[in-house]
């Protein structure tokens, strides 16, 4: 914030007009005030034309001082840096542009013809070449966020979604926007003996070919995440505790039935212990459908493993 009062403020300050300093602080602390208190949908346009005013004030103060040296025309470069770093490419554009139009007006206002020509296209060059930089660092830094933010959503493993985007769907189901849905709980059966038999690779390869199995028998609709360490989990959206007895028990089946396969031909049997709980109104909260299916799935590892158990 105090950057925008600065770019709104540069061109009111930089001719230094004795006595103006006084009153221009009063304005922008009023204007400080007022904006700190102003809800965000309201502030937003306030901030996008900051640097417009800035730059209207430099062109208001380069003619009432009749400055167009070098004095003056520096701080043209303030808006435009403002606007290059902190608004998007139409933002930051608009801004040059009216900065542009601002430096011609002053210096072939002020300046000869000739003069003002070189000034107006170094001054020109200069400020596309600030936009340019920085407008292209900005959207390099977007770019490096959104991986930053892909990476916090998808297990790099198993190309599964995490456990917090299987945390909003749960507690959006619980709260009732989602209709019928259960949830499927898995854990990998004797994932430690794979790791000591086949090392860490094949821990990992045997974690990515279960994901894979999941994800080629759910629905669109489903949501397949990894919780963590070896447990998988199924979300099945619109999906009858009956309907959703069967496809679970099929989950189980589908791995017991596709054994993995090592580089160089070793087949690594697998199998998977399965809890399921559907959504009934006993649950208030997403943490109350986790419990009842990571119950159902001790459940199951005490029936011996490589089986499904429902909640009661």
């Amino acid at each position: 914030m105090v950057t925008i009062l600065t770019n709104v403020g540069t061109g009111l300050l930089a001719n230094g007009r004795p006595g103006a300093e006084l009153g221009v602080a009063a304005v922008l602390a009023v204007f400080s005030a007022l904006l700190f208190r102003l809800p965000v949908a309201v502030a937003a346009p306030m901030v996008v034309l900051a640097p417009l005013a800035g730059t209207a004030s430099i062109v208001w103060l380069d003619l009432m001082s009749r400055d167009a040296g070098i004095t003056g025309q520096v701080f043209f470069i303030v808006p435009v840096i403002w606007a290059a770093a902190q608004l998007r490419l139409a933002g930051a554009l608009v801004v040059t542009v009216a900065t542009v139009l601002g430096e011609a007006l002053v210096v072939f206002t002020l300046l000869p013809a000739a003069q003002a020509l070189t000034d107006f296209a170094y001054l020109t060059v200069l400020l596309a070449l600030i936009c340019g930089v920085l407008v292209r660092a900005g959207a390099n830094q977007e770019r490096l966020v959104e991986k930053l933010r892909e990476q916090a959503r998808i297990d790099p493993l198993t190309g599964l979604v995490t456990r917090r985007v299987l945390d909003s769907a749960t507690e959006g189901i619980v709260a009732g926007l989602g209709g019928e849905a259960s949830l499927v709980v898995i854990d990998l059966d004797r994932f430690k003996s794979i790791n000591d038999t086949h090392g860490h690779l094949g821990g990992d390869a045997a974690l990515a070919h279960v994901a894979a199995l999941l994800q080629s028998t759910c629905r669109e609709s489903d949501i397949v995440a990894r919780m963590g360490g070896d447990e998988l989990a199924v979300l099945m959206l619109d999906c009858p505790p009956g309907i959703a007895g069967r496809r679970a028990q099929s989950f189980v089946d589908l791995v017991r039935d596709n054994p993995l396969r090592l580089p160089g031909g070793v087949c690594v049997p697998l199998s998977i212990s399965a809890g399921l709980a559907s959504l009934d109104s006993s649950a208030s909260r997403a943490e109350d459908l986790y419990a009842r299916a990571d119950h159902a799935l001790y459940e199951a590892k005490r029936a011996g493993r490589g089986r499904l158990a429902e909640a009661a």
